[in-house]
């Protein structure tokens, strides 16, 4: 985590995510030519596309966008005391992980931006990895919280087949919290756990100076209190808002807002369930039928404009990750002249 990525490893990742963002975009567009162009369907797709208003569709996906800047926010809110963090710069490192989450299992986005984030802003990537952690588990967690408390309170029946999703996500959820709290809360253990076997083996002590790094930013976030987490909940709620009110100005464009606790319970359980597909490459497809089948049967939409939100924004996401397409293009660019300088 604390070694510089390679450059070709980078952009070959870089050429990967691309390519399989626009293959699940096709995928996803086929999926839903064929969903939405049986019997009833074919005529509620000409309803919509008669009604579809192109400058509202422009501001769902601009409030939706609005959203990644406050990941950035919610991320920089646990960076250490002192880490001067531009939002802008942030913001590209945050499109750069989540493009290389489209090509390579598990949270290698996250290592890579965690690394980006400390060359570019000069403190231990060990520090950015933590931060991002906690940050995502705090975004996680009140999506979980949200979709079980609107579940419970009745304002929405639980469609069917939800409830193992939402089971699921809960127990991932909760136990990744648990080890994180765990680790949090003991980090010279896991240092001293860390020297006693991987510090024991010559070829793996550049990763146990590695996890000690890491294990000295988990205590720095635990010594700030609580102030940090706080803010970056804020900004979790900030961002989780935006997304929701993209996709809610999206149907009233399409002429059919989706109901508010159907979108706040599909949005909070769809968030939340995504930590089940978070491993494996080509989850997005799992989401994208997840947020459509949810917003079909609790927010009061039909099909057809159910499948045409997630398809918004799964193009809202492919346009991100081009953005972190070119992001990653002249990172790359500005490391090779600084070797070269």
């Amino acid at each position: 985590m604390s070694a510089e990525p390679e450059v070709p490893s980078l952009e070959g990742a870089a050429r990967r995510g691309l390519g399989w963002a626009l293959v699940f975009m096709v995928l996803a567009l086929g999926v839903a030519a064929v969903v939405t162009t049986v019997g009833e369907q074919r005529e509620a797709v000409g309803a919509l596309l008669s009604r579809l208003s192109v400058p509202w569709l422009l501001a769902a996906a601009a409030v939706m966008s609005a959203g990644v800047v406050c990941l950035a926010l919610r991320w920089r809110a646990l960076f250490p005391p002192g880490v001067q963090a531009d939002v802008a710069p942030l913001t590209t490192v945050l499109l750069v992980g989540t493009l290389l989450n489209y090509a390579l299992p598990g949270p290698v986005g996250e290592f890579v931006g965690a690394a980006m984030a400390g060359r570019r802003f000069r403190f231990p990537a060990e520090a950015a990895f933590a931060a991002g952690v906690h940050a995502r588990f705090i975004g996680l967690g009140l999506s979980g919280l949200g979709a079980i408390a609107m579940v419970s309170s009745g304002v929405v029946p639980l469609p069917e087949g939800a409830d193992t999703w939402i089971e699921l996500a809960t127990v991932a959820i909760g136990g990744g919290a648990v080890v994180l709290a765990t680790l949090s809360a003991f980090p010279a253990r896991l240092a001293a756990l860390s020297t006693a076997t991987l510090g024991r083996v010559r070829l793996l002590r550049r990763l146990d100076a590695s996890v000690h790094r890491f294990a000295e930013a988990l205590a720095l976030l635990r010594g700030a209190g609580p102030v940090p987490y706080l803010r970056a909940a804020g900004w979790a709620l900030v961002g989780h808002g935006c997304v929701m009110g993209g996709v809610w100005i999206a149907g009233y464009a399409m002429g059919q807002a989706p109901l508010l606790p159907g979108l706040v319970f599909t949005y909070a359980a769809s968030t939340a369930g995504a930590i089940v597909l978070f491993a494996f490459p080509g989850s997005q497809l799992g989401w994208d039928a997840m947020f459509a089948s949810l917003l079909a049967t609790s927010a009061g939409v039909d099909v057809a404009t159910a499948v045409a939100l997630a398809l918004l924004v799964r193009l809202q996401q492919l346009a991100l990750v081009s953005l972190g397409a070119i992001a990653l293009t002249g990172w790359m660019r500005d490391e090779s002249g600084a070797r070269r300088g």
